[in-house]
């Protein structure tokens, strides 16, 4: 029994490891996306916010096996990460 705890124990350490270190990178990708597009000012971030929404669309009809959900999840995060650069240029103007 005192086996058993120590493994279930082990595996949730680990977890919870692989868990920080999935968040880290999604972090790490966010901050850079972000600086990407403040690096590419208004009209490059635009084309790109526009080709992003297209290929994530296309990709969503392209295939029967893509859930609605999924694809509005992501669409959900990828506009958090572009509002970001709108904050910045409206907070940029005052």
């Amino acid at each position: 029994m005192k086996h058993l705890v120590i493994d279930i124990l082990m595996k949730l350490a680990k977890m919870d490891v692989e868990a920080k270190e999935i968040t880290a990178q999604v972090e790490a990708q966010s901050l850079l996306i972000a600086a990407l597009l403040l690096t590419a000012g208004k009209e490059g971030s635009d084309s790109i916010e526009k080709n992003i929404n297209n290929a994530i669309l296309a990709a969503s009809c392209a295939t029967p096996d893509v859930i609605q959900s999924d694809v509005d999840l992501l669409l959900t995060h990828i506009n958090r990460l572009l509002a970001v650069r709108q904050y910045i240029d409206k907070a940029a103007e005052h």
